[in-house]
């Protein structure tokens, strides 16, 4: 059976999680009896050359580093009525009105089965209906299903969020961590907290500023912003935190990070990743760089808001990390002081972690799962 992927630009940088996600589905989730085509710029097809039930084909003119080109959009679309070999349609993008309606008009056109992953909760839940057209739609969080169903939706199903789980860079590859630090200046031999996050469509930059304010005093530790540059809004909210932490920032224990070239080694370099965001709009509904921090046995601390909270399970401590409340500064810190001060304690819960994410989010085992739902549409 082939399916046509219809994503973001399926070639690196590996930096987006909605590429991550699609790069996984086409890599692990057909098995023998699938052949996924992707999408992929006009010079990038060598990137597939080693999966043999993948066709790579070129259509985007560049990469996209986080949204198509309008140009862009326009091939996809195009390609999207031209039925070729492929029997079923696999959609990627977060429900929005204007997008899902050409897909819609175009999946009438081609009279095919669809299938439709939500990667991240819409802005509206409200008349939701009127944005989902495919025949089965899957989410990768519990909580996003559960309103999707509350609201009539037919055809829902959980697929959680998954990564690759290789062994560990501790382990395998301990040189890429050292270059990590030196690259970033983060060789003080004080342990690292890390925040993968953005500037914006939430609080979270400001928690953890707030955090920031509570500990460096007391507590030895060095602490990043690990959040790109989208919008001219980043970086206006990132000059603003960098005033806030005027005196850490110029003490050497707070660093801006705008592009990380080796996220996952600055994850291992960590003791501690953090996100305490109220909100995980225009976010994924499990953030991939979270499961990337368990896997490299580095705990996180969270806000306890769904579908946040589902990186963890039903038993945090239990499956590599801590929830907090949302919005509440001193409770994030004292939550990362325990785990600073603790290193036993933050080593246990990053075990925990990796195993959660090697039962739970293994993108081996869990992907499997889209080769059955084409199997049933295509039956």
């Amino acid at each position: 059976m082939h399916v046509l992927l219809i994503s973001k630009p399926l070639c690196p940088p590996w930096h987006d999680s909605g590429k991550n996600w699609a790069r996984d589905v086409a890599a692990y989730g057909g098995g023998d009896q699938v052949v996924h085509h992707v999408l992929v710029p006009n010079h990038q097809g060598q990137v597939w050359a080693e999966h043999p039930n993948v066709v790579a084909e070129p259509i985007y003119a560049a990469d996209g580093s986080f949204s198509p080109r309008l140009l862009d959009n326009a091939r996809a679309l195009r390609r999207l009525v031209e039925r070729g070999r492929c029997q079923a349609v696999h959609f990627c993008f977060a429900p929005n009105p204007r997008t899902n309606r050409l897909a819609r008009l175009a999946m009438r056109w081609r009279r095919q089965p669809s299938v439709h992953t939500v990667l991240s909760v819409p802005a509206r839940f409200e008349d939701v209906s009127q944005v989902l057209f495919a025949e089965r739609v899957v989410c990768v969080s519990r909580s996003t299903a559960d309103r999707f169903i509350a609201q009539g939706i037919s055809g829902v199903e959980v697929i959680p969020a998954s990564i690759p789980v290789p062994e560990p860079l501790a382990a395998a590859e301990p040189a890429r961590i050292a270059d990590i630090a030196a690259r970033f200046g983060l060789t003080s031999g004080r342990p690292i907290v890390v925040f993968p996050g953005d500037y914006e469509f939430s609080r979270a930059a400001d928690i953890f500023a707030g955090a920031i304010e509570h500990l460096w005093r007391n507590i030895e530790a060095d602490f990043v912003f690990a959040c790109r540059i989208k919008r001219k809004e980043s970086l206006r909210r990132e000059a603003s935190i960098k005033q806030r932490l005027q005196a850490p920032h110029q003490a050497g224990r707070v660093h801006f990070l705008r592009e990380v070239h080796d996220m996952r080694a600055l994850l291992a370099l960590a003791q501690v990743v953090t996100l305490p965001a109220e909100s995980t709009y225009a976010k994924m509904d499990i953030p991939l760089v979270l499961l990337e921090a368990l896997a490299e046995q580095t705990p996180v601390v969270l806000a306890d808001v769904a579908p946040l909270r589902e990186t963890l399970g039903d038993a945090p401590n239990q499956n590599g990390g801590l929830l907090v409340p949302p919005l509440d500064a001193p409770a994030l810190a004292n939550a990362l002081s325990g785990l600073l001060r603790d290193q036993r304690a933050a080593a246990e819960l990053g075990q925990n972690g990796r195993r959660h994410v090697l039962q739970h989010h293994n993108a081996a085992i869990t992907c499997r799962r889209y080769a059955d739902i084409y199997r049933d549409l295509h039956l």
